[in-house]
Formats: C-alpha cells, sequence, structure tokens
C-alpha cells in the first residue's frame, strides 16, 4: 500500500518495505506455530555462528571502502538505524519462510535418513535463489540467483548447527547490512542504500572469494558429515515425524 509515513523519500521507504517485512514475518510466525515447528528453543553450537558471521561481515566492501572508492552519502544516525531495521526485518521475513517452513516442508517430503536430508538441504537453497527471479530479469539478477543459493546454504547451516532461526535472522540480517549499505539510493527503481554506489575492486573481490572458498569447503564438510543424532533432533523441532 502507498502510505507515506515521513516526507524524507529514502526514509519513508525504509519505513514502508520494513514494515512489509513485519506483517511478512508475522504471517509466518503463525504458519510455523500452526506446522508446530519449535525453531525457537536455546541455540546450540555457538562456535558455528562464527563461520557464517565471517561471511556476512565479509560481505562489506572493505577495501572500496578504506581505498575511498565508495562512501556513505548520509551519515545521520537515524538513517543508519531504520536502514539496520529494515535488513534485520528482512532477514527474520526470508528466514521464518525459506529456513522454517519451506526447509521443515521439504524435511518431510524427502526420505528420513541421510539422503533426504542433504535433498533438503540442496533443494531449499536452491528454492531461495529462484525466489530472487521475482527482483527481475537482467544479468544481474541471474548473478543474485547464484551466489543467493551459496548464501542459502550458509543460512540452512546456521539452521541445522544451532536449531534456532533467529540465529539465522541475525547472520542474514548483517550480511544484508553489510552487502547493501553502500548501494545508492534510487527511489524509482526501489534500490535502498546510504553510499555512493557498490565497488568490487580486485582487493574486495579477492577477500571475497578467498574467505568465501575457505569457509564453503568447511560448511560442505560439516553437512556432508551431518550425524543421525543430530538430523533426528533437528527434525523434531522442524515438527517432523522420523
Amino acid at each position: 500500500m502507498d502510505i507515506t509515513y515521513v516526507y524524507d523519500s529514502l526514509r519513508n521507504m525504509l519505513l514502508s518495505k520494513t514494515v512489509q517485512n513485519i506483517c511478512g514475518a508475522s504471517a509466518a510466525l503463525l504458519l510455523m506455530i500452526r506446522l508446530k515447528i519449535r525453531l525457537f528453543g536455546k541455540p546450540i553450537g555457538w562456535l558455528f555462528l562464527i563461520p557464517c558471521l565471517i561471511i556476512a561481515i565479509d560481505n562489506f566492501q572493505f577495501s572500496a571502502y578504506f581505498n575511498g572508492k565508495i562512501y556513505l552519502e548520509s551519515k545521520n544516525v537515524v538513517d543508519i538505524l531504520l536502514f539496520a531495521s529494515y535488513c534485520l526485518m528482512v532477514g527474520l521475513f526470508e528466514e521464518f519462510v525459506f529456513r522454517g517452513i519451506i526447509f521443515s516442508i521439504l524435511a518431510g517430503v524427502f526420505p528420513k535418513n541421510k539422503k533426504g536430508f542433504l535433498y533438503t538441504y540442496v533443494v531449499s537453497s536452491v528454492i531461495f535463489g529462484l525466489a530472487h527471479l521475482l527482483n527481475g530479469f537482467s544479468g544481474t539478477t541471474f548473478l543474485q540467483v547464484g551466489y543467493t543459493v551459496l548464501t542459502g546454504g550458509l543460512f540452512a547451516f546456521c539452521l541445522i548447527k544451532t536449531g534456532n532461526i533467529l540465529c539465522c535472522a541475525l547472520v542474514h540480517g548483517i550480511y544484508n547490512f553489510c552487502g547493501m549499505l553502500f548501494d545508492k539510493f534510487n527511489a524509482e527503481t526501489g534500490v535502498l542504500g546510504l553510499g555512493s554506489g557498490v565497488v568490487f575492486d580486485l582487493g574486495t573481490t579477492l577477500t571475497m572469494l578467498i574467505v568465501s572458498v575457505i569457509v564453503g569447503f568447511f560448511v560442505l564438510y560439516k553437512v556432508f558429515t551431518y550425524k543421525e543424532e543430530e538430523r533426528e533432533w533437528l527434525y523434531l523441532k522442524l515438527g517432523v515425524k522420523t
């Protein structure tokens, strides 16, 4: 709905999209409760949050920023807080839907064994990536689909190791904040950001590539060596009968 919260175009769009995601997250939460998905208990495996947070923070364009190639056009505290809230709510809504509901449904559909778990892990990540086709069809959109499949795998890893959907939402929110902070705001296209435009210089690209490969191999190793007792514990929280 076209609601004017404030007259500043950036803040109004941030508020509008934040409210949308709050509404979506609330609806998804009610469905999770209906499906008896219990992913809000005390998280375990805190140390496995570290590689997830490393990837999320590495999404910040450190090299480009410290070399003065990008900068914040708005350093207003209110704008930064609104942007952070928006990123967090996007993470919360998408995690409730993809790692909460869709992951649980797939776990119930596929065989209740190691192979079925791997199917669930991969297919849920692919669905997450394909959902970003809704952003429109362009060269950059297909690139986004590719890396969101990988980030979907990262968020799913966070879920299977912590058993807490809020941990996934936190990692997702930080990832969005670090990656979109320097996007240049464009009211016509709906691009939100507080910066001058993202620049993937050589330093930024190499850093992201090296860190992603190292963490990626670690995540895949832990997924493929996921123990049967861990899977049974996870499926119990997902409301899936084993």
